[in-house]
């Protein structure tokens, strides 16, 4: 950029200096990505003003809360008592008869039974042939048994006039007004009627009820009798219960003396009345389904009971404990302020809101695109967020709105949104939308400042003390200390306030235990959402790290197995980043696992790479360059393939994508140099047999890849004494730096010194000097170190004392180009 407002032969110009910035940012404001994120950014904007102004505002109050000042209309309104009103309506139902309906069933019984006993005593001499189960039933003695002989006639002449006499009987016992009889349930239910309107009468205000809406009279008690073609209304002292035998039995006597004295005698219909009323059951049934529908009919004919309200009269008095009722009553003021209000006041608290909300959302996305520019160049990313916002916030209003615990609800859900974030991207971040959520959160529910401060102490607490999380438990330690942060904090205010009496610190104690509850709550939310939270940001954690750095998982063993010399290196590899991860501040178990994997392409032609050769087999032989070349760089895509298929997280990808970043296949290219000047032919390009990169985008993969290479140049060394591997490590962190391989990973020149220093002191920790022990049948003698023994394999480029190629990865192999120089399986070590 610097060279682009240069001119040429001075300074820059200042005016086009101007012009070309207003045309760059002209021209990122048009592009297509800047569009999508000012959609983003616009949609989260009305949306978040559509939740804080819609459908209504809160009240500004909880139940369960105390207030610390008294609360005044402002305006004049009808607050509609709904429990006044429940009770008018109860009132108006309870006045509502119940509906029975006649049932036959009963007196029939009685009918066939008398038919029945009157034809057995025709067919017998005596009571004693008369079947018992029917003497039994109607208590028949010598007695009844010669009335009712008498009474047929010597030869049942008088059989037809005693039948006829018995249906006349039955139809008369049939009539509910002579005869209305109810189970023990319905009898009490339409005795309780009276006394529960009594009951709700006595709790309603007085000059508040409709007229003609009142308690029930004694002689009011009545039921209504469905018959075939109307309705007939019977009193209660009219009604019996079925357990009203003695009355039933006087009843059914003067209803059965009419027709059956005449022929039976007086006698007789007394001890067959006796028999009946025992007998007899329930006449009328209750109808459940008809008499609730006419109830619920009064009740809808009763409109609400309005409590007239003056504007500036006290609505709640300071030190209430809003309840439902003091809940009611703001909220129908609030809605008839809200009604009254013009459409200019309506628009200016909406433009308002806008500007407020307008702000704050700028101020953070300047921040976003700032600070974060992985979410800034991310629609996705971008998206994501603001989702999560939204639903914090909506979901605040929703509580707020049902009157639910807020204090509980609304901190649980910042303090998950500030953990979410923290663990996606870094504290600062998360610290700044915490307070942007909580900020959105009080405009939405109206909250006080007091919530404010007490959720963003606790969240803030919470992210600063996450920190890298480890293990399980750390989230779970994390959420209890925002709750005891809270909890804290919210009793603090309390005793700031200094209005707090003896008989208020159980609200209080269950106030701050709601905060201490949603704090914990947040740690085991977080604890189940950490999987989905790497997968949704692309992210992974220390405790992901930890699972995937385990050498006997599936992966790593199937490479130990099929390519041990790439496995060996991969561990040892891990060990350098590690440190020098570490040494930097960078992440040290992240470049661990990245080494661990970086690699794992190779398992598809173990073969192909020359730290898993073994014996004399050179596969390179046989092929050219430029196949050698594809062999080479199919690795990494293998490996990209391969991770894939293992659900590797998004960050151990890039170790394997970048490792190698754009460097030069040193050797075959110099091969096909070589091949090219004594064959001829076409002209090897540089770019040809260069890796595809990416280039390290991050200080881990720029760690790993320059511990790839001094790992591979240290092998090549004859003699590996500290000297000689530092001289070896700074050549090779000086030929990546010249070739700009670390130009985008973001290391300072300071942490290449560092990197440098660290890397030379792990490797000459693991090629140390070690002593060669003697044999019984070797001369006493000095001990020999193993480090400067000659053995073939360091041995480089023969007798000619050259220097090999150094750098890249140890996919360099033996070639016949080297055999012919005497060299043959002394280059195995010779990085590409």
């Amino acid at each position: 950029m610097a060279l682009d407002r240069r001119k040429e032969g001075g300074r820059p110009v200042p005016s086009r200096r101007r012009a070309a910035a207003a045309a760059g940012w002209t021209a990122r404001l048009r592009s297509p990505h800047a569009l999508k994120q000012a959609t983003v950014l616009a949609g989260f904007f009305l949306a978040t003003l559509l939740i804080i102004q819609l459908p209504r505002a809160p009240l500004g109050v909880h139940k369960g809360e105390t207030t610390a000042y008294s609360i005044i209309a402002r305006t004049d309104f009808d607050y509609v008592d709904d429990e006044v009103t429940s009770k008018a309506r109860d009132l108006a139902a309870y006045r509502v008869p119940g509906v029975y309906r006649p049932t036959t069933l009963p007196i029939a019984a009685v009918k066939d039974g008398l038919l029945a006993l009157v034809e057995a005593v025709r067919t017998s001499e005596s009571a004693d042939q008369v079947d018992e189960a029917l003497g039994t039933a109607w208590k028949l003695d010598a007695e009844l048994f010669d009335a009712v002989k008498k009474a047929l006639g010597p030869k049942g002449e008088n059989l037809a006039r005693i039948q006829q006499a018995v249906g006349q009987a039955a139809d008369a016992l049939a009539d509910p007004a002579n005869l209305a009889i109810l189970s023990e349930q319905d009898h009490q239910r339409a005795n309780d009627r009276g006394k529960d309107s009594r009951d709700v009468y006595a709790k309603l205000p007085s000059g508040l009820l409709p007229e003609g809406l009142r308690p029930l009279q004694g002689h009011e008690l009545t039921i209504t009798v469905l018959l075939a073609d109307t309705e007939r209304e019977l009193a209660l002292q009219s009604l019996l219960a079925q357990a009203q035998t003695g009355i039933i039995r006087d009843r059914v006597v003067s209803l059965l003396e009419g027709p059956l004295a005449s022929v039976l005698g007086s006698g007789a219909v007394k001890r067959l009345a006796g028999t009946v009323a025992v007998q007899i059951g329930p006449t009328l049934v209750f109808q459940a389904a008809e008499t609730e529908n006419r109830r619920a009919e009064a009740r809808r004919r009763i409109d609400p009971i309005r409590i007239p309200w003056k504007k500036n009269t006290t609505l709640v008095q300071a030190g209430t404990t809003i309840g439902d009722e003091q809940l009611r009553l703001l909220a129908q003021e609030s809605a008839a302020y809200q009604a009254e209000l013009g459409w200019l006041r309506k628009a200016l608290a909406w433009a308002g809101v806008a500007a407020a909300v307008g702000l704050l959302v700028l101020v953070h996305a300047a921040g976003i695109v700032r600070f974060q520019g992985s979410v800034a160049r991310s629609t996705a990313r971008s998206l994501v967020l603001a989702a999560l916002c939204l639903g914090v916030v909506g979901a605040s209003k929703a509580v707020a709105q049902a009157d639910w615990p807020i204090a509980f609800f609304a901190t649980f859900l910042v303090t998950t949104a500030a953990l979410v974030v923290a663990v996606a991207y870094d504290a600062a971040f998360a610290l700044a939308l915490a307070w942007a959520l909580a900020l959105l959160v009080t405009l939405a529910t109206q909250g006080d400042f007091s919530w404010l401060l007490v959720a963003w102490v606790g969240t803030a607490a919470a992210v600063l003390g996450l920190g890298e999380i480890n293990n399980r438990s750390k989230l779970i330690k994390v959420g209890l200390l925002a709750g005891a942060v809270c909890f804290v904090v919210f009793v603090g205010f309390a005793l700031w306030r200094l209005e707090v009496t003896w008989d208020q610190w159980s609200r209080i104690l269950r106030t701050a235990l709601q905060y201490l509850a949603s704090g914990v709550a947040a740690g085991f939310v977080m604890l189940g959402l950490l999987p989905f939270i790497e997968r949704a940001f692309g992210i992974v954690t220390n405790i992901s790290l930890l699972e995937l750095c385990d050498v006997n998982q599936s992966a790593l063993k199937r490479l130990a197995i099929e390519a041990p010399g790439t496995y060996a290196h991969s561990l040892l590899l891990g060990t350098l980043a590690e440190a020098s991860a570490e040494a930097i501040g960078a992440g040290a178990l992240l470049a661990r696992v990245g080494a661990y994997f970086h690699d794992i392409g190779k398992i598809n032609k173990p073969r192909y790479f020359v730290e898993n050769l073994q014996g004399g087999e050179q596969p390179h032989d046989n092929l050219s360059p430029p196949m050698s070349r594809l062999v080479i760089t199919s690795h990494v895509r293998d490996g990209l393939e391969m991770a894939d298929r293992l659900g590797l997280p998004p960050p151990i990808k890039r170790f394997i994508a970048e490792h190698h970043g754009t460097t030069l296949i040193e050797y075959f290219y110099r091969e096909a140099q070589r091949r090219h000047a004594a064959e001829g032919g076409e002209a090897p390009v540089e770019q040809d047999y260069r890796y595809p990169g990416p280039k390290p985008r991050s200080p881990e993969t720029a760690i790993v890849m320059l511990a790839d290479a001094v790992e591979g140049a240290s092998r090549s060394l004859k003699e590996r004494t500290a000297p000689k591997i530092r001289a070896a490590v700074h050549e090779m962190v000086m030929k990546r730096l010249l070739d700009g391989q670390l130009d985008s990973s973001s290391l300072t020149l300071s942490d290449l010194r560092t990197i440098e220093e660290t890397l030379t002191k792990t490797l000459a920790s693991a090629y140390h000097s070690r002593v060669s022990y003697p044999s019984e049948h070797q001369a006493e003698g000095p001990p020999v170190e193993a480090s400067g023994a000659h053995h073939p394999a360091s041995e480089e480029n023969g007798d000619r004392g050259e220097r090999p190629p150094v750098g890249g990865g140890p996919e360099t192999p033996t070639t016949d180009g080297q055999r012919r120089n005497g060299q043959a399986g002394q280059d195995k070590h010779t990085r590409s």
